[in-house]
């Protein structure tokens, strides 16, 4: 069975990730796409890819802090918060990679990856997030 660390720690991975997937998107949009965005699809592409950057990032400084708090100190509220701020996080990447499908239809070589990892990912984090409220 694993451990409370054990488990923020792979929300860690999840969000940093889902980080570096983002980033590479913002600065590499063609191994992600293979039309030339313009205008609103470009300015969609911006914003999505900035929110799931931003979202990650919280959600990777949110499990670090819940990671090197004592024990005592995660549970009840401060678990909560630590759940809906992740929950943020996990609805941003479902939002990011419907629009990056769906909106802007991605196609590009990485992208097949980038879906992979993200279903695979949000699974596992679905499964501990009930582990974590089963056990709180």
């Amino acid at each position: 069975m694993s451990t409370d660390a054990d488990e923020h720690f792979k929300f860690q991975i999840s969000s940093a990730t889902a980080f570096v997937m983002a980033l590479l998107r913002l600065l590499n949009p063609d191994l992600y796409y293979l039309e030339l965005m313009e205008n609103r699809n470009l300015a969609i592409h911006y914003v999505i890819s900035g929110l799931m950057i931003l979202t990650s990032g919280i959600g990777f400084l949110n499990s670090c802090v819940v990671m090197n708090r004592p024990s005592a100190h995660n549970t009840g509220r401060n678990v909560t918060t630590w759940l809906l701020l992740d929950s943020m996080f996990e609805i941003s990447r479902v939002v990011y990679v419907f629009v990056c499908e769906v909106v802007l239809r991605g196609r590009g070589p990485v992208q097949t990856y980038e879906l992979l990892i993200s279903a695979a990912q949000y699974l596992l984090d679905s499964f501990l997030y009930c582990q974590m409220i089963l056990r709180h």
